[in-house]
């Protein structure tokens, strides 16, 4: 009881301090509970939702740039079967063949489809046709009718058009392949960007203006028609290219008969200065023919992908006109985006040199005939203990850029490649080919070139196993995909928020 008393006159003391006490803890608890705990859960909600958002940006941005290379797979035998095509390499080998195979006198070479069996030279014509029949796919007229053209021509005169051929159609292949791939990331990234702002702004709450004229369907067909702008690339502006390209080669090469012994070194000084010696004569043509800039090919382009967005063109505040005009601004008034276009050519050059130097030293010991897809870096200690001081003969160069043409042009032909470029029967060996020049015969060139036809026939026509469905990509575009500075690129445009 006394200290029941002596609690009970403790609290009758201090009864105001006690009750101010505990008026000021709990205030003080429910304060620190309200604002400061409760604010330093909201601070790490918003940093928990930051970071989610920061990963989200990243997933996105990753998956752009894989869009574009799926993208370009998929645009890959539109672009290389009319280069193919308008550089018939193989054509011109097979008319080398029935040469060799019918040493006639010239006028008798020329197949005529009108032979019949009262035709005296019949026999003659039926052999030829004959032949032509096995090297011509479904036995086309109109290759009937472009190899009558070459069998007119000396053997001499065929040899130059396909040294001609042969490296522009290389060169040609590299710039166009290049330059897609440069536009196609410039464009998607410009349209990721965009949906990317639309996001943000609406996790962050903000209302957007609403425009009546304007609707989700609308801006899908804008974003479509803008992209559908490579049509220029893959229609005109490689024709372009190739016809800048081509008088640089003849002038450079004319000298050099295929008898000329080059080493890997000086065959790859000769391209460099190629491609220096197209840049600085071409650079405004070449950025003009990888995007429509102009007027007039927009017109063009438009008319055959979208003819309904032509009056777009006439409105500055439209979405398609803003999206061609940063596309445009970025191209030509940044000499940033030529100097990677530039280093995406080079970057080509040096895998193709790479290719030749290992294919070239293949009876020296080298055991790939290909190096490892989108590994150039790794393989340069490989290509380094080659042999790079022998010399080998321009034909056995050209026989090579013909093989590499067909790993440039197919997105599944690693394979095909690996399995034909090794065996006894097609000796990559620069001596063998030597000792057919020597007597003066071209045949083991031949024979290299016409063996690599399965591969253009598969590939370069769009068709076959290239439907878009089975991309495993190549070598040079799996390389030039992973150059550093296009990433930066993209990161670039992709943060451009001006």
């Amino acid at each position: 009881m006394a200290i029941f008393s002596s609690l009970a006159s403790f609290f009758n003391r201090h009864k105001r301090k006690i009750i101010i006490t505990t008026t000021l803890t709990i205030s003080a608890y429910y304060l620190v509970n309200q604002f400061i705990i409760k604010k330093f859960r909201d601070y790490q909600n918003a940093l928990r939702q930051e970071l989610i958002f920061k990963q989200q940006i990243k997933q996105r941005f990753i998956q752009t740039q894989q869009d574009c290379y799926y993208t370009i797979l998929a645009l890959l035998p539109v672009l290389t079967s009319p280069i193919i095509e308008h550089l018939p390499v193989e054509l011109i080998t097979q008319a080398l063949r029935l040469k060799k195979n019918n040493p006639l006198p010239q006028q008798q070479q020329q197949v005529q489809s009108s032979s019949g069996p009262n035709n005296p030279n019949s026999t003659i014509n039926s052999e030829l046709t004959a032949d032509n029949l096995n090297l011509l796919d479904n036995n086309n007229s109109n290759n009937q009718s472009k190899l009558n053209v070459y069998l007119n021509k000396s053997k001499v005169e065929l040899w130059n058009i396909l040294k001609i051929q042969t490296i522009t159609r290389t060169l040609t292949l590299i710039y166009s392949i290049s330059g897609l791939l440069l536009v196609t990331r410039l464009q998607l990234n410009i349209l990721a960007r965009r949906s990317y702002l639309e996001s943000a702004i609406l996790m962050a709450g903000v209302k957007q203006p609403t425009n009546p004229n304007i609707n989700s369907h609308d801006n899908y067909i804008v974003e479509q028609s803008y992209l559908s702008l490579s049509w220029w690339l893959l229609n005109k502006g490689w024709l372009n290219l190739n016809s800048y390209i081509e008088p640089i080669v003849i002038e450079t090469f004319s000298n050099i008969n295929p008898k000329t012994e080059l080493t890997i070194d000086q065959f790859n000084l000769l391209l460099q200065q190629l491609i220096k010696q197209i840049n600085f004569n071409f650079k405004d043509n070449i950025l003009k023919n990888l995007f429509p800039n102009n007027y007039d090919d927009l017109i063009e382009t438009i008319l055959n992908t979208n003819p309904s967005l032509t009056n777009q063109l006439d409105l500055p505040d439209s979405n398609f006109t803003k999206l061609i005009s940063e596309t445009s601004h970025i191209m030509i008034n940044d000499t940033y985006f030529f100097n990677l276009y530039n280093n995406l050519v080079l970057n080509g050059l040096s895998t193709l040199i790479a290719n030749l130097s290992l294919n070239l030293n293949h009876g020296n010991g080298s055991t790939s005939l290909l190096i490892s897809s989108g590994n150039l870096k790794d393989d340069t200690n490989t290509i380094n203990t080659l042999n790079q001081t022998k010399s080998f003969k321009l034909a056995s160069y050209l026989a090579q850029l013909s093989i590499q043409n067909g790993v440039l042009i197919d997105n599944d032909n690693l394979r095909d490649i690996n399995e034909f470029g090794y065996n006894d029967d097609y000796d990559l060996d620069g001596d063998n080919l030597t000792k057919h020049l020597n007597e003066e015969d071209i045949e083991g060139f031949i024979n290299n070139l016409a063996n690599n036809e399965g591969i253009f026939n598969k590939s370069g026509n769009g068709d076959g196993n290239n439907n878009g469905n089975n991309l495993s990509g190549n070598m040079y575009l799996n390389t030039l995909n992973e150059v550093e500075e296009l990433d930066d690129f993209s990161a670039g445009i992709y943060s451009n928020f001006e």
